[in-house]
């Protein structure tokens, strides 16, 4: 996944970020350690994106990292307040197991659904817009 030529990219320490022409936000996973404290800051961080508007999301977690229990909860309890909706891709292992893992251990608070395509995952967004 990458952002078209032209399009305003925001480095972030988890991820890197753009929105495209519908507003979906896009997510490009990092491979760095994740803590409660990053995952605040990284919700600060979108929230200066996004002008603190809900938004769907579209995140490439091909190479994330696990998060620890607490880091998980507040994830899930900041996810309605930050999003609409949530299409999952990965083209890694890890990168399918760690969310779908999350989502059976957390009750889902938004839709959100898992995808092998980028195409297909914006489709599905395109719904919640």
């Amino acid at each position: 996944m990458k952002p078209p030529i032209n399009t305003k990219v925001f480095e972030g320490y988890l991820a890197t970020f753009w929105l495209d022409e519908s507003g979906i936000l896009y997510a490009k996973g990092k491979k760095v350690p994740r803590s409660l404290q990053t995952q605040k800051e990284n919700y600060e961080f979108i929230k200066q994106i996004t002008g603190n508007k809900k938004v769907c999301l579209l995140s490439d977690t091909t190479t994330t990292s696990p998060q620890d229990k607490a880091t998980r909860d507040y994830i899930e309890t900041e996810l309605p307040n930050m999003f609409t909706a949530m299409a999952i891709i990965s083209k890694s292992a890890v990168g399918e197991i760690i969310p779908k893992l999350f989502t059976t251990i957390n009750k889902q608070s938004i839709p959100m659904q898992f995808f092998s395509s980028e195409t297909e995952a914006k489709q599905w967004l395109k719904q919640y817009l």
